[in-house]
């Protein structure tokens, strides 16, 4: 049942050098939201771009906001073919990787810059 998830990102370049380049995600759509609509909807005086990524039956709803996100315990899981794969590409472009070491299966959680948390599982 779920259509999409919103989450926001302060660099607009992370679209590309994190969502497209390590989650191998897809831009569906691109727009700007305007200050009245971001207002009456999330209390946000102001106009911002919006991204639409998508990998599989995932989607994103991306929004740019300068304003850093307060940890919690959010985190979106994703599946890939290689965790491995995505680990060194994560790495390789100093995005923060936590590997847990488990007796079944590893845990493997890697954050954007703005500290968004992807669980990432292995097909």
């Amino acid at each position: 049942m779920l259509n999409h998830i919103g989450i926001s990102i302060s660099d607009p370049s992370e679209i590309n050098t994190f969502y497209q380049e390590i989650l191998e995600m897809k831009l569906v759509k691109q727009f700007t939201l305007n200050s009245d609509l971001s207002k009456q909807i999330f209390q946000i005086n102001k106009e911002t771009n919006v991204f639409l990524m998508q990998k599989d039956n995932l989607i994103l709803e991306i929004f740019i906001n300068e304003n850093s996100a307060l940890k919690q315990y959010n985190h979106i899981c994703v599946n890939v073919y290689s965790r491995s794969k995505l680990i060194k590409k994560a790495k390789e472009d100093n995005y923060t990787c936590t590997i847990i070491p488990r007796k079944k299966h590893d845990l493997v959680f890697i954050e954007d810059k703005i500290g968004n948390v992807f669980e990432i599982k292995e097909k």
